[in-house]
């Protein structure tokens, strides 16, 4: 009699679990429809949501193709974060031919825009040299837009042109400036070379306590490099209570 309570308990489990599934798949078309019908009508943010949906596969089947139509909508209708998704569409050849030179005027527009993301990607193809003439000005240039409205990668960035005199004339001073604001979002490489800049008195006065510190925290926060330095130290590694692992 347990038994044979037990499997109906189960059976009617598996029941309502399929229905919950029903509802759900139910009312996730529901709400594909409900933006699907908003797009259609021209409404951007529904455009762009749309439009991720195909590119992810979100209660619809994946079609990138599709996705990048639907972006190129919200595009012209003013999307911001629409521009920096078809500008990497185009940088990848995803869902589009490759075409960099329209993977830069969106992120451009997008940048003008003030999207940091899309100055970041648009200096990293200048930096870099990635499917368009290699620029070190021009990176500066969009490095820097990032850097000034908070981007810590960005400012990273910033801070290792200036200590170089890569893309802008060599200046010490704002290269520390620039890698203190980014090691103050706990950006890792800035900690570490900022902490090693003090190791090594490079560029600023020699001081162990604080690369210490700073090699510290770019190893909390996931340097490689940074456990090289401690371990040839033989520095303690003083992890802070709140980032142990919780038994």
């Amino acid at each position: 009699m347990k038994k044979t309570l037990v499997i109906i308990a189960t059976q009617m489990l598996l029941v309502s679990s399929v229905a919950v599934a029903g509802n759900i798949t139910e009312m996730n078309k529901h709400a594909f429809m409900a933006v699907k019908t908003k797009a259609d009508k021209g409404d951007a943010n529904s455009q762009f949501a749309l439009a991720g949906m195909y590119y992810q596969g979100i209660v619809t089947e994946k079609d990138h193709k599709k996705a990048a139509e639907i972006y190129k909508k919200a595009v012209k209708n003013g999307h911001v974060k629409a521009m920096f998704n078809l500008g990497v569409m185009y940088h990848n050849g995803d869902g589009v031919k490759q075409d960099m030179d329209e993977a830069i005027r969106l992120f451009q527009k997008a940048a003008d825009k003030g999207d940091s993301k899309s100055m970041m990607h648009m200096a990293d193809m200048y930096y870099k040299g990635d499917g368009i003439a290699q620029d070190s000005s021009k990176a500066y240039h969009w490095y820097k837009k990032a850097a000034d409205v908070g981007y810590p990668a960005a400012q990273y960035k910033v801070g290792i042109m200036y200590k170089e005199g890569v893309g802008v004339t060599q200046n010490i001073k704002q290269a520390i400036q620039y890698l203190n604001r980014s090691a103050l979002q706990s950006y890792p490489q800035a900690q570490f070379v900022l902490g090693k800049m003090y190791h090594e008195g490079d560029g600023v006065p020699k001081d162990t306590k604080q690369a210490k510190e700073l090699i510290q925290k770019a190893y909390i926060n996931g340097s490689d490099e940074a456990k090289v330095i401690l371990e040839q130290n033989n520095w303690h590694i003083d992890i802070p209570e709140e980032v142990h692992l919780k038994e």
